[in-house]
């Protein structure tokens, strides 16, 4: 595990991800970090990026100062903690209506994102957790030699991400998700390890709630 990420589980090893929210104020007390430090102190905010809107959380830990930011020219948004950032939390790619998601892996590779390689390809995922039929989550997984090395890796070991960092990993969450009412974007997630102060079931594109009728669990 790189330096950042375990700076972000040692932060964040006790924020879920959360239900729905839509008030700026916590709806209950936060879990603290550690049994002996204070309750971190935490609010909702509603970030926009791409024609997406997503809830996340805007903490003052013992840790510094942990939010998540929009980055236009990504489109994405970011995860910072003071004034460094720490890794891509959403990321937003267009294809055509009619392509199927790996229309985008030529621009994961050519940005370093998954190795440039046929060796890893999407496949689809079970979610989570409860989401529409409309969507489907996909985990770019290791095949030929990079699922020979993974397998070949000793058991007291934690290998790398065998498909780089937007790839599936055996230490953290990370998917591509495609919704059939927008057909022409796929959207790249990282909930990490233990979080990443993102609420993906408060997904919303274009003003539309993904999962207003849902009943979601965090």
């Amino acid at each position: 595990m790189g330096a950042s990420k375990q700076a972000v589980a040692r932060a964040l090893g006790v924020l879920g991800a959360g239900g729905l929210l839509v008030a700026c104020a916590m709806p209950g007390p936060v879990p603290s970090i550690t049994a002996s430090a204070p309750a971190p102190d935490c609010r909702e905010v509603e970030l926009a990026v791409a024609g997406v809107r997503l809830q996340a959380q805007d903490c003052q830990l013992s840790t510094g100062h942990w939010r998540v930011l929009a980055e236009p020219t990504l489109p994405g948004l970011a995860l910072w903690r003071d004034g460094d950032r720490q890794a891509t939390v959403l990321q937003v790619f267009t294809k055509p209506a009619d392509a199927p998601v790996s229309a985008i892996l030529p621009a994961l590779r050519a940005s370093g994102h998954i190795p440039d390689d046929a060796d890893c390809q999407p496949v689809p995922a079970s979610p989570a957790r409860a989401a529409p039929d409309t969507q489907t989550r996909y985990d770019i997984r290791p095949f030929g030699a990079r699922l020979r090395a993974l397998q070949a890796t000793p058991a007291d070991q934690v290998p790398d991400p065998p498909c780089g960092a937007y790839g599936w990993s055996t230490h953290g969450v990370r998917y591509l998700l495609l919704d059939q009412r927008w057909p022409d974007r796929v959207l790249y997630l990282d909930e990490g390890q233990d979080g990443t102060l993102i609420r993906p079931t408060t997904l919303r594109w274009d003003g539309v709630w993904t999962n207003a009728m849902l009943k979601i669990a965090p």
